[in-house]
């Protein structure tokens, strides 16, 4: 009796375990099924970077970087994606773009008998552009492009653009998508009353502020940016002005709130 409970029980046991076993593969199978279904935004990028020194004094350095998009066909996005770097192409594979940032470089780093004017003590002049993907949520694709440099004088510059791409509607979103009126007086108060960096200001150079296409945007709020000699002085550097959609939403466009799904 003792032996047929001792063979019922590891029966028993085995069935238990059995039964956690195929539990868990068909968890797997199905966790495998859902992320076939999700097809990863894929991005890629390429750099050229090079210097030469073309004088005892003068050295000149280059760097740009691009990203490439496989996923993305449609011929006029990806014109609009590439006019901020200064790139116009009938191909934008990875190999197109590596030849043109090359022709940038080439050109940036040769030396030019003709230059009037040397510096007394080396210096490095130089030139870096990059883009960067800031986000991607559902259809909607937003990019960096930052560009800084040095070509003698007091100091260098340095700014950066944002642009957000529609990719099912194949557009650019821009404030007249966004706002009822972006020609509104308000506008002036309502920006200046939100500088991320209050102490940037005191170094306005401009009376008022205007909305400009230079901005981002998530589902609560919008940042505008505004670079160096746009509404404030050089020492104050690039300028982000954030407001928040639930304090603007009586000028916010219907169709922007419900397309993009603003809270």
């Amino acid at each position: 009796m003792k032996k047929l409970f001792a063979i019922l029980s590891i029966g028993t046991l085995l069935s238990s375990c059995s039964k956690t076993e195929n539990k868990e593969i068909n968890t797997n199978n199905s966790r495998n099924d859902s992320l076939k279904t999700e097809k990863a935004f894929v991005i890629d990028s390429v750099r050229v970077q090079d210097s030469l020194q073309v004088a005892k004094t003068l050295t000149l350095s280059f760097e740009k970087q691009v990203l490439v998009f496989p996923d993305i066909s449609n011929k006029m996005i990806l014109d609009s994606i590439y006019k901020p770097a200064n790139i116009v192409a009938e191909d934008y594979s990875k190999k197109s773009l590596t030849d043109i940032l090359e022709k940038f470089k080439k050109e940036y780093l040769k030396k030019d008998d003709s230059q009037d004017y040397m510096p007394d003590f080396k210096q490095t002049w130089d030139e870096v552009s990059e883009m960067k993907m800031v986000s991607k949520t559902d259809d909607l694709l937003t990019l960096k492009y930052s560009r800084s440099g040095y070509s003698g004088g007091a100091h260098g510059y340095y700014f950066e653009n944002y642009k957000t791409f529609d990719l099912k509607n194949n557009k650019v979103i821009s404030q007249n998508d966004i706002f009822k009126n972006p020609d509104d007086a308000n506008w002036d108060k309502i920006l200046k009353n939100n500088f991320v960096d209050k102490d940037q200001k005191d170094m306005m150079i401009e009376d008022k502020i205007k909305l400009n296409n230079n901005f981002y945007f998530d589902k609560e709020k919008i940042t505008f940016v505004y670079n160096q000699y746009e509404i404030t002085a050089y020492a104050a550097g690039v300028v982000y002005i954030t407001l928040n959609f639930k304090d603007i939403k009586a000028q916010l466009k219907p169709e922007f709130l419900t397309q993009y799904n603003i809270k």
